[in-house]
């Protein structure tokens, strides 16, 4: 089992279902019909096609966050064998590209995250399709500006995941090539390493925080499933997650709003690697909780790829479907639903806002980008100019 290219994505579906999705038809009786924020509407059936009738532009968006109604990032690389990072902005009306000299191909921004008066984006330079000579990439955003900011020793490997909760204090989290998992710590002044629990191996690929002493990490061990670590304050130890009997999982997203309230979401993945189903896991305080998540229905089964939450009885988690429909669904404080994208392809962040509107990130087939919009009522598609 292999994790994808921004340690969320869901790499375990099989047999390239999600590579070669091109076009999507809503299938008959299919409807946006519209509800209340409170209560979405159910989820109807979208027919995908596995054959390209679109001419696809060539780039992934792989993450997103939501600062308001009118401001909104993106992050993400173009197709091809010298990539190049996409930084894309919402600006209230509509989607477009950001361009800057330290957007540098060969590169990839795979995670993005707001902090107050910027945004950090983190990836890897010098990324090529064979993976060679990449190292770890950190953008901090501010205004207009685009700067890099270096980390010390930089070494091979990959950032995938970012989070903040103020300007002097943010998370970055990935891997170094053959050197195991990595998490840096920004001070205000300067990333530096943050110390790891003893024996810990493979990749950090999601990571939340509330405050600077309290954040959770995602540790992947291949085939040995998701590890998830804690923080609080002082240093980082794993935490003890439910375990699923002949199951594995594999947990890409990580969302927080409290000491009291977080949320992991994944794929399961059974030892015979048969039929996969969604996986998410709820702290409440004390301890990690596995939650029932529907499933959309697939050749292999469907898993989960992000989450976000604003509150205690508000949070998204999208993926997709080995059908390969998008896959949504929302809590409402009671129960997980999926709600119906009425879209094809792989989705592979999401950020909630506390007005409940929403945004999510992915791709079709590898090559289209797909940004769709939680307006209250429904999920649209919005282009990217």
């Amino acid at each position: 089992m292999a994790i994808g290219g921004n340690g969320r994505r869901l790499a375990v579906l099989t047999a390239g279902a999600l590579a070669s999705l091109a076009a999507c038809i809503p299938a008959a009786g299919a409807s946006a019909a519209t509800a209340s924020a409170a209560a979405p509407p159910a989820a109807t059936a979208t027919v995908c096609s596995h054959a390209r009738t679109t001419t696809p532009a060539p780039a992934v968006l792989a993450d997103v966050t939501a600062i308001s109604a009118r401001d909104a990032w993106a992050v993400g690389w173009t197709s091809g064998g010298a990539p190049k990072p996409v930084l894309a902005r919402w600006n209230g009306s509509t989607w477009s590209t950001v361009s800057s000299p330290a957007l540098q191909a060969p590169a990839v921004l795979t995670a993005v995250a707001k902090f107050p008066g910027g945004i950090w984006a983190v990836g890897a330079s010098g990324q090529t399709t064979g993976g060679a000579s990449r190292t770890h990439l950190i953008l901090r955003v501010t205004g207009s500006t685009v700067q890099p900011v270096p980390t010390r020793r930089p070494k091979r490997g990959k950032l995938l995941g970012v989070t903040a909760t103020s300007p002097t204090n943010a998370w970055a989290v990935g891997y170094i090539t053959a050197g195991g998992p990595l998490i840096l710590h920004w001070n205000g002044t300067a990333w530096k390493r943050s110390a790891l629990p003893r024996h810990s191996a493979g990749r950090i690929n999601g990571v939340a925080a509330t405050s600077a002493a309290n954040a959770w990490a995602i540790n992947t061990r291949s085939r040995h499933g998701s590890q998830i670590w804690h923080w609080n304050g002082t240093r980082w130890s794993r935490v003890a997650t439910p375990t699923i009997a002949g199951q594995t999982f594999s947990l890409g997203g990580l969302a927080a709003t409290s000491a009291k309230n977080a949320w992991a979401a994944g794929t399961s993945v059974p030892r015979d690697v048969s039929i996969l189903h969604t996986v998410i896991l709820h702290w409440n305080g004390a301890r990690w909780k596995r939650t029932p998540s529907p499933d959309l229905p697939g050749p292999d089964g469907d898993g989960l790829a992000a989450v976000s939450a604003s509150s205690a009885d508000n949070a998204w988690a999208v993926g997709s479907s080995t059908s390969g429909e998008s896959l949504a669904e929302h809590w409402n404080g009671a129960s997980w639903r999926v709600i119906s994208t009425h879209s094809c392809g792989e989705l592979a962040g999401v950020s909630v806002l506390p007005s409940g509107r929403a945004w999510a990130v992915g791709s079709v087939g590898n090559h289209t980008p797909q940004i769709l919009q939680w307006n209250g009522s429904l999920w649209q598609s919005v282009p990217l100019t």
